[in-house]
């Protein structure tokens, strides 16, 4: 509480001398305050919560340590704050740091000082005193929070003075305590370079449960997110105060943490490290790993379509590809082939894929897999149906032999006027013969050169059978039986 009448002249006295700069406010009405900041103060529990218009809504962004006066000397009810000191006069010739006046002889200002601008004088028995009522009614602060309000909170802002049993919304901060075998000391939260008892607790920097520590390679990522900071003395989120002060990556060949950028473009481990200064108490550093890989998905498979090829036709793997997000897999996949009329797949390596004969006409079953790079090695499989049709090599040859006919006894040449073409090329050479002569019960095969030579010596009904396989699938065998009677010799 500052002194009466007196203690006024006085004061505009020490604004001459120090330059001390008083500002006077009309009082806004309450229904139309624009104003950033407000402040509740909390006179049962002695807590001074500081709210913050944020998209149009009042949010609790600090809570201050506080102590208002005794026997509920403190005014109640709603006020504007009027004017700011840098240090002023309160009662008993004692004096404080960052003075909001708040209204008539009601201040917000630090733990008082015996002697001004001597920061060593500060009564150590007053400062353990926050948290408690203690002063003849103006509301005292720690430096630190005094502080805050006098650059935060602009002549005009509005302060609400209440009793409640709830210390508010962000609770009731821990009290710092001061050592008492010297009367008078410095203010251990007072920022002051010079402060040699500079004893604040640090903002604490946390990492939530929700942040990904290993992030997928070439992926977006913002190395801010889900880290989080706050000031343990006042419960003031300063989230917004984080940097990124160090990046280090892991560097194989020189077996330590090197110098880099972070980049989810290159895998490694990274040290990274944030920062968060608060200019009302400490900094703190927090470092935390994060690993950029390429182990969390299974590769892509691509090209893998239902298709139809021709029979004799090679490459199982035809334009099948596969790739992880830092490299290809194309030629680790392997390729599963059931033939038709197979039960049972058979696995072949990607160069052997791509060498693989369809020899068969059907339906072909095949199934590609590949696994990713890295452990732990999760896999992609793609099935798909080759239908292999018949090509002009799989068409049945054609067979030419002469009309049934009539010779006589001694007439030699069994193959005479026989031809066979496949797919436009003669194989006549491939054509087998079998005889049954009269009075036989069996079919006799004979060579293309025997057949050649062959002599009709008996009368009566010779069959010979002409016949051709297809060396190609689905092997056909072409058979064509000529009849020839065989008469006496003419007389």
């Amino acid at each position: 509480m500052m002194k009466r009448e007196k203690t006024l002249s006085i004061l505009l006295i020490l604004t001459l001398v120090f330059s001390i700069v008083f500002s006077s406010v009309s009082v806004s009405n309450a229904a139309t305050y624009a104003g950033k900041y407000w402040l509740k103060v909390n006179e049962q529990r002695n807590v001074v919560t500081a709210y913050k218009k944020i998209d149009g809504k009042w949010k609790p962004v600090r809570a201050m340590l506080c102590s208002t006066g005794l026997g509920g000397t403190t005014p109640k009810g709603t006020f504007y704050t009027q004017g700011k000191w840098r240090w002023g006069a309160l009662m008993n010739d004692v004096y404080g740091q960052y003075c909001t006046h708040i209204t008539e002889d009601i201040l917000f200002h630090s733990v008082y000082y015996k002697d001004c601008y001597k920061k060593n004088t500060q009564v150590t028995s007053q400062f353990n005193l926050l948290g408690s009522a203690a002063s003849h009614g103006c509301i005292r602060l720690s430096v630190m929070d005094a502080k805050w309000i006098y650059n935060n909170c602009k002549v005009g802002t509005k302060v609400t003075v209440y009793r409640s049993a709830t210390s508010g919304p962000l609770g009731k901060p821990k009290p710092i305590k001061v050592s008492q075998s010297r009367y008078a000391y410095w203010d251990p939260t007072d920022p002051d370079p010079a402060n040699p008892y500079f004893k604040i607790r640090k903002p604490v920097i946390t990492v939530s449960s929700k942040k990904k520590l290993n992030v997928q390679y070439g992926s977006k990522y913002d190395l801010k997110s889900y880290v989080n900071a706050k000031d343990p003395n006042t419960f003031m989120n300063l989230k917004s105060r984080i940097k990124v002060s160090k990046v280090q990556k892991y560097s194989s060949t020189k077996k330590k943490y090197v110098k880099a950028s972070f980049t989810t473009k290159s895998l490694g481990t990274y040290k990274v490290t944030y920062t968060v200064n608060d200019p009302y108490s400490k900094s703190a550093s927090k470092i935390v790993k994060i690993k950029v890989v390429d182990n969390l998905k299974a590769p892509v498979i691509s090209g893998a379509k239902n298709r139809t090829v021709t029979w004799g036709d090679k490459n199982a793997l035809g334009k099948v590809t596969a790739k992880q997000a830092s490299a290809s897999r194309t030629s680790a996949i392997k390729t599963h082939i059931k033939a038709p009329g197979s039960s049972e797949y058979r696995v072949y390596s990607n160069a052997s894929a791509k060498k693989y004969v369809f020899s068969k006409t059907g339906t072909y079953y095949v199934k590609y897999v590949v696994k990713n790079k890295y452990s732990p090695y999760k896999a992609a499989t793609k099935t798909i149906k080759i239908t292999v049709k018949q090509g002009a090599v799989n068409k049945k040859p054609v067979l030419t032999i002469p009309a049934d006919r009539t010779v006589l006894i001694g007439a030699v040449n069994a193959f005479e006027g026989v031809s066979a073409v496949h797919n436009g090329k003669d194989v006549t050479s491939r054509v087998k013969v079998s005889i049954l002569a009269p009075g036989e019960t069996e079919y006799t095969s004979y060579t293309q050169s025997e057949a050649k030579a062959y002599t009709f010596n008996q009368t009566g009904e010779y069959k010979i059978q002409y016949s051709i396989k297809n060396q190609y699938t689905p092997y056909q065998t072409v058979t064509k039986v000529l009849s020839v009677n065989v008469n006496a010799n003419e007389t």
